[in-house]
């Protein structure tokens, strides 16, 4: 390749021309880099979007698949409760059937993913509102299940035999029975707001 020297500038006009082609050439990469910017921001947004679609629609699911369990749970409960006003036969046991347990942790992947990368800017504010709100009752949603957790965790510190319980333990057990049962009515709330959040979000 033959380099040349820098031609000399004589008069203001040749100054007035390098600095006007020296702009413009600057102007043209300041543009195009912007343009760039744009569309690589409005691919993050799309991403984002799309993500948030498929993640919604799982965690949809699952919710739904909780809900359907309560009415199960809650029969279980009551059944228990109910065996602990009978009276163990004489020197016989009386075994406690505990309820069973519902734990589903909904993926927010996707939602993480928007906030680290900023693609939330490029999205329409309305549109990115129903999607924090759906997120967001997902998160209590979550958070209610934990709880629950934590007292179905506490019902098996009384074992496994009805019969070797006094009444003051029979009571405490039908008590922290009543609290899991009443978990089940806060996951049916919770949920079925979940579940409205989610479909105006996935509109």
């Amino acid at each position: 390749m033959e380099l040349h020297p820098p031609t000399p500038i004589r008069t203001l006009r040749e100054f007035l021309t390098h600095i006007g082609v020296v702009t413009l050439g600057i102007l043209i990469a300041l543009g195009l880099e912007s343009l760039a910017d744009a569309h690589h921001r409005r691919a993050l947004a799309a991403e984002a979007v799309d993500g948030f679609r498929h993640e919604l629609s799982d965690n949809r699911a699952q919710v739904q698949e909780v809900l359907a369990r309560m009415p199960k749970l809650r029969e279980q409960i009551l059944t228990q409760i109910a065996a602990l006003t009978t009276a163990a036969p004489p020197g016989g046991a009386q075994p406690i059937k505990y309820p069973g347990i519902t734990f589903n942790l909904m993926t927010t992947a996707s939602w993480d993913t928007a906030i680290a990368t900023q693609a939330l800017n490029d999205i329409p504010y309305a549109r990115a509102k129903r999607y924090a709100e759906a997120y967001g009752v997902l998160s209590l949603f979550v958070e209610e299940e934990r709880v629950g957790f934590r007292t179905w965790q506490d019902l098996r510190i009384f074992g496994d035999d009805a019969a070797r319980l006094t009444a003051e333990q029979r009571g405490a057990l039908s008590e922290q029975l009543r609290r899991y049962e009443n978990f089940t009515h806060v996951i049916d709330t919770i949920g079925k707001g979940a579940l409205e959040s989610l479909d105006r979000a996935l509109q």
